[in-house]
Parts: structure tokens; C-alpha cells; sequence
């Protein structure tokens, strides 16, 4: 009976359901189409592939690296680095929207560095916030591609675009009021009941919140060139994720239209957003749907899903191995020049 019980808990559940979800994009689709298309990559082909993902994780670091180089702090890129696959780590085996890992970068860059909570939080949530706002855009321009190509044969713009353009708004609108100085979650703090704004744990966390929002606010206002450089950074590195993509497919023997990848990468990355750790059946599932609904072999659409979970698998367990190492051994490595804190 306690065993059921236990079944029953949600990081149980998600297991159970994403089996089935795997199992469905697989019945259907013989092994030997699955090998045939992935025994043709050479050696040579997947170092290309891991070069461009190579370039795609710098890209990411150097986000984060420039927040935190606006609010005063100059850290070794080679660490955020490894802080960045760490956090990847956990966000990747995290049942949900790729998130979890983000405490684990705020407590390295403290205990490592000595950046103050408040600007380690703050660099951590901006960049967060900043990677949100550039995936619910690349998502609301792939449901537009979907629509306006016709790839479905029923109108779907209703129950595709509203749900886009609402996730596309909500970091949208928290960056709006971080700009503004409206400083949104501070203000949600203050309007907690006062037998718990009087808990000592509660009093810490919004006073790091405070502050970590004012130096947000600081990096929007006074950090124009950064911010740019962040949209542009951002932009590229969307660039560089729709050709490996294109170019997995062609090494693969398929050559795809522009709107066909981005159709295809939309569904994948709607799939990491549901609640299966790593988008475990999901990401197949969306892959073997939309090359069904193209009009190509499904099979594809596992192979390209294999090559995704083993780039994914290798960086996330790289990704645990370093957040293990870390752990253990938190020495402060470099003072990084104050910035008021």
C-alpha cells in the first residue's frame, strides 16, 4: 500500500506518464530505419556538430558573464563555464521547464567568488529572465511560421498562439517593470501576511530579493551597451541552434526548408517545457508527430530526438560531475573587484 502511495507522488507520476509517451513514438517505427539513419554520420560529421555546440554553450556563458561584468564583477569565464554546465546538470534531470540548476550558480559564484547574494541573485535571474524572453520569442515566431506555412491541416491558430503570446508577455512584462524600477516581486514580499514577514528566514530572503531587484534595475538602466550586446549575443545563438539542427538533417541525408527546422524545432522545445525530466518522451513524441505531419519518414524524427539526448545526456552528466566536484570543495578562488555590496 505504501509503495502505491509513493507511485502516486508528482516526480513519480512523471515517469509514468512519459514511458507510455516514449513508447507511443516508438511502436510504430522498425529499429532498423532508426540505425540505418544514424550509421550514416561519420566521426567527422558529429565533431562538426559538437563544434557548433561547443560555440552555443560560450555563447550562453558570455550572456551571463556580461551581467555579471555590468554589476562589477570580473570572474574567470572559464569557471561561469563550468557553473553554467553544473546548473545544466540539475535543470536537465528536473522534472519541468529546464530549471533548477539556478540556486547551484548563485552558490557557486558566492562561495567560490564572494560575489554578495544580492548580485549573485540578481546576475543569475537576469540572465534567466533574458533566456526566457529569447525562447518564448523563438517559439511565438515558430507558431507564426506554423500558421502561416499551412503545415496543419485544421486551424490552430487559437489554441497556438495565445498560449505563446502569453509566455512570450510574462518576461516580457517582469523586464518592463524591473526596467521601470516597479521592482514586482519585492512588492508581492511586502504583502505577505506579518506572522510571516516577522520569520527571520523570510526577512533574509526579502532583503536579498530587494536589493537583487535595484542592482536588475541598475543593470537595465545604466548598462545599455551590455543589454545590447546580450540581445544581439541571444540572437546569434538561435541563429547557430537552427542551423545545427539543419545541418544534423543534412548530414543525415534530408535537406529541410527554413520554416520546415523551425516548425520542428518549436515543437521541441515546446516538448522541454512539459513536465518530463529532459522532455524524456516528450521531445520523441513532438519530433515523430511533425516529421509524420511534413510528410517525411518518422523514423527521423527519433534519430534526430537520439542525436538531441545524447548532446543533452553527455552535457548534463558533465554537468552533475562538476556540480559533485565543486560541492565538495568550495575554496575562494578569486575576489572579484566589489561593486558597493
Amino acid at each position: 500500500m505504501n509503495t502505491l502511495r509513493k507511485l502516486w507522488k508528482p516526480r513519480y507520476l512523471v515517469w509514468i506518464v512519459a514511458f507510455p509517451v516514449l513508447w507511443w513514438s516508438l511502436r510504430q517505427i522498425p529499429v532498423g530505419d532508426i540505425w540505418s539513419t544514424l550509421s550514416a554520420l561519420t566521426l567527422g560529421q558529429l565533431l562538426v556538430l559538437a563544434g557548433i555546440n561547443l560555440v552555443v554553450l560560450l555563447l550562453f556563458t558570455s550572456r551571463w558573464w556580461l551581467i555579471l561584468r555590468s554589476l562589477g564583477y570580473r570572474l574567470p569565464f572559464i569557471s561561469l563555464i563550468a557553473y553554467r554546465l553544473a546548473g545544466f546538470g540539475i535543470s536537465y534531470f528536473t522534472p519541468g521547464p529546464q530549471f533548477g540548476g539556478e540556486p547551484l550558480q548563485v552558490h557557486l559564484t558566492r562561495e567560490r567568488h564572494a560575489v554578495p547574494a544580492p548580485s549573485a541573485v540578481a546576475a543569475v535571474s537576469m540572465d534567466k529572465i533574458l533566456e526566457l524572453l529569447s525562447n518564448f520569442s523563438f517559439i511565438l515566431l515558430g507558431v507564426w511560421v506554423v500558421l502561416r506555412s499551412r503545415v496543419a491541416q485544421v486551424d490552430l491558430s487559437l489554441p497556438l498562439i495565445v498560449p505563446a503570446a502569453v509566455l512570450f508577455l510574462l518576461p516580457a512584462a517582469y523586464l518592463t517593470a524591473i526596467w521601470s524600477g516597479w521592482q514586482p516581486l519585492t512588492r508581492l514580499t511586502r504583502q505577505l501576511p506579518a506572522r510571516l514577514t516577522r520569520h527571520p528566514a523570510v526577512q533574509k530572503t526579502s532583503r536579498v530579493l530587494a536589493l537583487a531587484e535595484e542592482r536588475m534595475t541598475s543593470f537595465c538602466r545604466h548598462s545599455p551597451k551590455a543589454f545590447l550586446q546580450i540581445i544581439l549575443l541571444s540572437a546569434l545563438t538561435w541563429l547557430l541552434i537552427i542551423f545545427e539542427y539543419w545541418l544534423s538533417l543534412y548530414f543525415l541525408g534530408y535537406t529541410l526548408e527554413a520554416y520546415q527546422v523551425i516548425s520542428l524545432l518549436t515543437a521541441a522545445r515546446i516538448a522541454f517545457m512539459l513536465p518530463s525530466p529532459g522532455g524524456l518522451g516528450t521531445l520523441e513524441a513532438s519530433q515523430v508527430l511533425m516529421f509524420e505531419v511534413l510528410g517525411f519518414n518518422p523514423a527521423l524524427g527519433i534519430s534526430i530526438s537520439l542525436l538531441v539526448r545524447g548532446r543533452d545526456l553527455l552535457l548534463g552528466g558533465i554537468g552533475l560531475w562538476i556540480s559533485a566536484t565543486l560541492l565538495k570543495r568550495i575554496p575562494v578562488n578569486s575576489l572579484p573587484s566589489q561593486a558597493g555590496d
